[in-house]
């Protein structure tokens, strides 16, 4: 009996390699479902399996294709294992998110499969198995080098950022890329030193709170910040340890965001929905991992590709995950 298997379900023989690869990079088991049968069988027969599904037969309105998804998303209402899928789309993932079922697999892999970027996916998805996703593990990274920093003040928050700005720059990253990086790290902690924060009958406590104050943070308030550096991305992972982000209420605000065409970013509305920060860093073209242990603590990591210019940007590994632990 595996402990970890990755089962693919797709006719494309990119998603074969691609899944066939990942497997072979994380030492596990590949499998492929042609039938909801087989997917049953597999499911039964292993503790932990993830499923890749090529969600663009259901974009791309494919009939010879439309009753086998049908049965499909039936068998995964019914056995509710819309968690352990991953959408591979060769769309974007705003288009993914429209026809209403993001709300439920919310993991989406873009179909770039060259060399760097399925190390990149392998790297996610082995954060994904892990038994503690919350400890940097790196799998096929060559020269990563991590640094840690913890905030207890909220005005620290600035020289972690122009730590952050100092990095960008002497990688040439591109100033309208670098821009919008260093505005969604911003949001992040803010919303790790404002928003996290519940006292014990879970009000936020520091909601109301000028984002200017200066104020010390207690042990458990503080909030941790890690930069990984390797040869193919920068993680930025900002983490608070409240974990009072509500999943059932995060992600319809993240569909609905990408339904909307424009979205009203004045500083209060913010403060109000802090899922447009998120909306933000995915609209740029950004990469984001989200890894919640509710009420213990909340990992937010925001991967950027090392590119000279936003069409290699566009062009780069992408990719949205939330794991709740």
């Amino acid at each position: 009996m595996s402990q970890n298997t990755l089962i693919l379900i797709s006719k494309n023989q990119e998603d074969y390699l691609f899944t066939e690869q990942v497997a072979k990079n994380l030492g596990i088991q590949f499998q492929v479902a042609n039938t909801k049968e087989k997917l049953h069988e597999i499911l039964c027969s292993n503790l932990g399996c993830f499923i890749f599904w090529d969600y663009d037969s259901i974009l791309d309105d494919r009939p010879h294709e439309a009753k086998f998804n049908q049965d499909l998303i039936q068998y995964f209402e019914r056995h509710r294992v819309w968690h352990r899928i991953f959408a591979l789309s060769s769309h974007t993932l705003q288009k993914v998110v429209q026809p209403g079922h993001f709300n439920a697999f919310s993991k989406y892999i873009h179909r770039n499969y060259d060399l760097e970027a399925l190390k990149v996916y392998s790297y996610i998805i082995n954060s994904i198995l892990v038994q503690n996703p919350f400890e940097t593990t790196a799998t096929g990274i060559e020269d990563i080098q991590i640094q840690k920093t913890r905030i207890g003040n909220s005005l620290r928050k600035k020289a972690t950022i122009e730590a952050l700005g100092i990095i960008l720059e002497r990688k040439t990253i591109p100033k309208r890329i670098a821009t919008s990086i260093i505005r969604a790290v911003d949001e992040l902690i803010l919303n790790g030193i404002f928003d996290a924060p519940i006292d014990s009958a879970g009000k936020r406590y520091k909601h109301h709170l000028n984002r200017g104050d200066s104020f010390d943070l207690s042990k458990i308030e503080e909030v941790e910040v890690e930069l990984i550096t390797t040869f193919s991305f920068l993680q930025v992972s900002v983490t608070d340890y409240f974990g009072s982000i509500d999943k059932e209420k995060l992600i319809p605000l993240l569909t609905k965001n990408f339904q909307t065409e424009e979205v009203n970013s004045s500083p209060e509305v913010g403060r109000v929905t802090s899922g447009l920060g998120i909306y933000q860093i995915l609209k740029s073209g950004l990469s984001l991992q989200i890894i919640i242990e509710p009420g213990k603590r909340a990992k937010f990591s925001l991967f950027v590709p090392w590119v000279t210019n936003v069409r290699q940007l566009k062009e780069s590994f992408k990719f949205f995950c939330l794991r709740v632990k």
